[in-house]
């Protein structure tokens, strides 16, 4: 037996539902019709992606695993140090296919995290792997044409790239490793490689009302492995590696107004075939694992979800503040184009899986819609608790509490809250602190309450002195940086519509899991279950597991925590 286990960052139990009910995901109602579906409980307190696929990989929490956030606060030289957890050495626990390896069975991936180890190198067990995200080498950017017609110089990074224009509107874009693309404004997007050691991106040409723009993705240098030779000499042939769209850009206005600007969706358009590179760069690595593959454990991990959703989902979300009925329906077509090139790929697993196999789809959280950011040590610094350099950054060595710098929604008391009386009074006046700050919309609080790192409520002052995590109401999300001189309310319009942060407990940070293979009941709906419960199914459906745990239908249907508020 295979078990294919795909991974949708943000799958949304909420949004994957929607579009299944639909008609628009016919290899999710091909899974649903044949196996189990359920809404999973992302990871606790804090629900970003890498404790969220840490927790997924592993099946264990953030107090276990100790990815605690996209970066992971003291773990480095301080206690503001944080460090990124994709980093190695974590997970604390061991992934799956680390487990698998003991049993000397085989696996392969698509870019997920925590596969090559510090030094580059992988396992035996390992049949075929590529990544790319640990190596960013030059973000995405936009070069204006100004003056028409001719030649223009565009810098990608430390890449120099020629650019003409032609007299009827045509751009032919040609890098340094002479290799050129002819672009048309609004033609779609081109591989442009930029050397002759692989590295390359994509390109396009986009007409504004008011300017010619050449837009690129990200450059990375993507890794490759495995002791598959015919598998790891495919992936080495991959496109060049696009790992999120131009979502920042589209943010800011670079291709036009937004539709909730009164924007005629041109802008959408853009952002939309962007993320569609990623659709393609991810599309080729997983076409190239499923044809060559000899492992028991496929893993592949698709962004577009994810990258899609913080730019719009916020809109179509009928629970927050931030959704505009007046559009979205619009909003929902782009969503569902992305959800679709999803669905697409996870229909070719599907096709290469044999009756005996077994396919996971699973994502690491949800998300919920956006309109705050709270700059939460802002406040503090206000109130007296937390301290500033002389440039004005925090300074936590001088600070009896602060927000971590990590901005995984914790706060902590220093060294000169030490005595355990000191530190728990000086927690408690910063709790108070927090709860006082309202939105100056509505006057209505942006504190919902504190949570302690195993995702329990805390009482008002009470739990550990140390660190306590901040909840915020629906539609808010925390900021770590200070506002400087601005004495403008530490409460703030935000343009990205969709987040995920804190792990709340709300239905729409719960995570899509479907499952079906030997040992599932078809047309199981097991509800709401503990993101943990993918990894312990795919072990037991490669007979890997320990004996002691239940079999896949008392895994799927088991009781769960509801110690999350």
């Amino acid at each position: 037996m295979t078990v294919y286990w795909v991974v949708w960052d943000a799958g949304a139990h909420w949004v994957v539902d929607k579009l299944e009910r639909e008609g628009a995901l016919p290899a999710v109602s091909a899974m649903r019709e044949r196996g189990t579906i359920a809404a999973a409980r992302p990871a606790r307190p804090n629900c970003q992606t890498p404790p969220s696929l840490a927790t997924l990989f592993t099946g264990t929490w953030p107090s276990e695993h100790g990815v605690t956030g996209y970066t992971v606060p003291g773990a480095g030289e301080g206690i503001a140090s944080h460090v990124s957890g994709f980093s190695p050495g974590f997970p604390a626990v061991p992934p799956v296919w680390e487990t698998l390896s003991e049993s000397d069975l085989r696996s392969a991936f698509v870019h997920t995290p925590w596969v090559f180890d510090e030094a580059g190198a992988l396992g035996p067990h390992i049949d075929g792997a590529v990544e790319a995200y640990s190596r960013r080498l030059i973000r995405h950017s936009v070069r204006e044409i100004a003056s028409g017609i001719g030649a223009h110089r565009w810098a990608i990074g430390a890449y120099e790239v020629d650019a003409e224009v032609w007299a009827d509107g045509r751009v032919r874009v040609r890098s340094g490793a002479q290799h050129d693309v002819l672009l048309v404004a609004g033609g779609g997007w081109q591989q442009l490689p930029l050397d002759d050691d692989g590295h390359g991106t994509w390109v396009a040409c986009v007409r504004t009302p008011e300017r010619l723009l050449l837009v690129h993705t990200g450059v990375w240098a993507a890794r490759t492995g495995g002791s598959n030779r015919a598998l790891v000499g495919r992936l080495r042939g991959l496109p060049p590696f696009a790992g999120e769209g131009v979502g920042p850009l589209y943010r800011v206005g670079t291709f036009g107004r937004r539709l909730a600007e009164g924007g005629d969706g041109s802008a959408e358009e853009v952002l939309l075939s962007s993320v569609g590179c990623v659709a393609q760069s991810f599309g080729a690595a997983a076409d190239a694992v499923l044809k060559e593959h000899d492992a028991d454990l496929v893993v592949v991990y698709l962004p577009m979800t994810d990258d899609i959703g913080h730019e719009l989902l916020g809109w179509c979300d009928e629970k927050s503040g931030v959704h505009r009925p007046d559009i979205a329906d619009a909003v929902w077509s782009y969503l569902r184009r992305c959800y679709q090139w999803s669905d697409d790929i996870l229909g070719r697993v599907l096709d290469r899986a044999d009756p005996g196999d077994t396919v996971v789809l699973g994502a690491d959280h949800g998300m919920v819609g956006s309109t705050h950011l709270v700059h939460l040590n802002e406040q503090l610094v206000r109130e007296g608790l937390a301290v500033l350099t002389a440039d004005g950054a925090l300074d936590p060595y001088r600070s009896e509490v602060f927000y971590h710098p990590a901005n995984n929604g914790s706060l902590w008391t220093t060294d000169l809250a030490a005595d355990p009386g000191r530190a728990h009074d000086a927690m408690e006046r910063a709790q108070k602190a927090l709860r006082a700050i309202t939105d100056p919309e509505t006057g209505h609080p942006v504190v919902a309450g504190f949570i302690d790192a195993d995702g329990a409520p805390l009482p008002a002052g009470g739990g550990d002195p140390t660190v306590a995590y901040v909840v915020l109401a629906d539609d808010y999300q925390p900021a770590a940086g200070v506002l400087g001189p601005d004495e403008g309310p530490v409460t703030r319009r935000v343009l990205k519509t969709g987040a995920h942060v804190v792990s709340t407990g709300d239905a729409r940070l719960h995570a899509i899991h479907l499952a079906v293979g030997p040992g599932i009941a078809a047309g199981g709906d097991r509800g709401v279950v503990d993101n943990t419960l993918p990894a312990r199914l795919v072990l037991r459906q490669l007979g890997a597991e320990p004996a002691a745990t239940a079999g896949p239908q008392s895994i799927a249907s088991e009781p769960t925590d509801e110690r999350c508020p």
